[in-house]
């Protein structure tokens, strides 16, 4: 076999494995229902906290999962600004994951949030949401 002829099996094996290959699973991925996503999901978890976020365009969900074990999901929509608006009216009120649905308690609604606006401030989409914990600030005018 000559050179080039090695040079181009291996380009096209490359080819595949690297670009095709996974183009293909992301596209299988976004097909599955969204309790066989959040099973992937949490099998691709490395750290105690870990985002996700599965695109369809202008809309999508937003995975956040704490210690391998409890995952929210965010749904959003872009607006017309380019924002990741949140379209769940209270995004902290229960686990979507495990089934039972357990509400979070007040640590776990803390560290969702920072993580959240952590994620918000290192992605290039913002994110905008209903903060139902932010505590107002302004003060009433005299």
């Amino acid at each position: 076999m000559e050179f080039y002829q090695i040079a181009i099996i291996v380009a096209v094996v490359l080819l595949l494995g690297v670009v095709i290959l996974p183009l293909f699973n992301r596209r299988q991925f976004k097909k599955l229902p969204v309790d066989q996503q959040v099973l992937a999901i949490m099998k691709q978890a490395k750290k105690l906290v870990f985002w996700k976020n599965v695109s369809n365009g202008r809309t999508g969900n937003l995975f956040f999962v704490k210690n391998k074990r409890k995952i929210l999901v965010f749904p959003w929509s872009l607006d017309e600004l380019g924002r990741m608006v949140i379209t769940k009216e209270n995004p902290f009120d229960n686990w979507d994951y495990p089934e039972d649905k357990a509400p979070l308690n007040a640590d776990e609604i803390k560290q969702a949030r920072e993580e959240l606006y952590k994620y918000s401030e290192k992605s290039l989409v913002k994110i905008a949401f209903n903060d139902p914990f932010k505590e107002d600030k302004t003060e009433p005018e005299p």
